[in-house]
């Protein structure tokens, strides 16, 4: 900056005289308008209300399917549009009285907690043959490791892992049958 327009800025000492106060308020043009909005915010009382929302790529895509769909010339219009539309349906003496004949849902509690119980069952199951199967694997690639160095292979480590892979196959094969058994009642539960 040049020494004549640093002479032409008011200073801090010198802000205190009226005539400086009042040319460096006109310099800054945010608090200009800063102050315009505030004088138009105190005129009138402020009637919308912003809602800012994060999306997904797929909530997106959605939206401007219904975007498209209602012919709305935004996002935001086509926002606004289908929160219209949807507390019109929720306010709707028709429906309101749909959704009180519909039928209360009586849960068995001890029966939800032994299904979830019985999910947590097969959940563990399952996890304990990939870990089989993966410490299966990892034996074998020491096996090989050893048949290459060595040039022998080592049968009884060969049956070992044979009796291993016999073991989770038999236990797969009761793991399926269990399954077969909840896959009938689940139906019955909905």
């Amino acid at each position: 900056m040049s020494v004549a327009k640093s002479w032409e800025r008011p200073t801090m000492a010198d802000a205190d005289t009226p005539q400086v106060a009042a040319e460096s308020s006109a310099v800054s043009r945010s608090t200009a308008a800063s102050e315009r909005a505030n004088e138009r915010s105190s005129a009138r009382p402020v009637k919308d209300v912003v809602v800012t929302v994060r999306m997904t790529a797929d909530h997106a895509a959605d939206l401007a399917f219904v975007q498209t769909e209602l012919g709305a010339a935004s996002g935001p219009d086509a926002i606004r549009e289908v929160i219209g539309l949807f507390a019109a349906l929720q306010r709707d003496e028709s429906y309101q009285s749909a959704k009180a004949q519909r039928p209360a849902v009586d849960i068995d509690e001890a029966l939800l907690i032994e299904f979830r119980d019985a999910v947590r069952e097969v959940t563990k199951s399952y996890n304990e043959r990939t870990r089989e199967i993966h410490f299966i694997g990892h034996n074998w690639n020491q096996i090989v490791k050893v048949a290459n160095a060595t040039g022998q292979v080592d049968t009884d480590a060969i049956r070992g892992v044979e009796r291993a892979l016999t073991d989770i196959r038999w236990q797969m094969m009761t793991d399926a049958e269990r399954d077969a058994k909840a896959l009938k009642v689940l139906p019955f539960l909905s």
